[in-house]
């Protein structure tokens, strides 16, 4: 529990016209459970905020904006080396894109992002959409193997190779059909294309 801590915990929290795509109620519970929640800019920023304990990179559009994420070279170097230090990030959708080591426009134009996870994000005119239960592989610093989280998917983008790492086995939420393995559950990284609010999970 973050409370049981005398000093907060400080969370990174990418938020600019790339990334902007968070529930609330999500940031609201980091704080509700004693974290200090900063914001910042991985396209304007030329470093990320000081003595940080985790990140947390939302959804959005960085495909849009990829020229400007790729021209920030000294971002990118420090948001590498910062997870390979070992610091706890969750990455959704918008942000599981920016970890990869590219992301390739509807032009076919590849843009170099972070290069933890070992893929690049594709677009495609094809539309990705729906819920999701997502039954959780392994223990992630997130959620406990077995146990059930619920989210969306709403993306134009796939990812160039499977996941060798899966979070999750994935279902339609209506029904048992059956999605495929998804995410990557690297070391200290929780990486999605699933938006879950994490107020709603099966805690049992």
């Amino acid at each position: 529990n973050l409370q049981e801590l005398d000093d907060k915990i400080r969370i990174a929290v990418a938020w600019d016209k790339a990334f902007n795509f968070y529930y609330q109620d999500n940031l609201d519970l980091l704080q509700e459970l004693g974290a200090e929640l900063v914001f910042w800019s991985p396209i304007n920023n030329d470093q990320l905020p000081n003595n940080i304990q985790g990140m947390y990179f939302g959804g959005g559009f960085p495909e849009v904006f990829a020229q400007e994420l790729e021209a920030n070279i000294q971002v990118i170097h420090q948001v590498k080396n910062i997870i390979l230090s070992g610091i706890p990030t969750i990455a959704e959708c918008g942000g599981l894109m920016y970890l990869c080591e590219s992301i390739i426009d509807f032009d076919n134009q590849p843009w170099s992002m972070v290069g933890i996870i070992p893929t690049s994000a594709k677009m495609d005119k094809k539309l990705t959409l729906g819920y999701r239960r997502a039954v959780v592989l392994e223990n992630s610093f997130l959620h406990r193997g077995g146990k059930n989280i619920y989210g969306h998917e709403f993306h134009r983008s796939c990812l160039n190779s499977e996941t060798t790492y899966p979070l999750f086995n994935t279902f339609r939420y209506d029904c048992e059909e059956n999605m495929g393995w998804e995410g990557w559950n690297l070391p200290n990284v929780h990486a999605s294309y699933i938006h879950q609010h994490w107020g709603y999970r099966d805690w049992e």
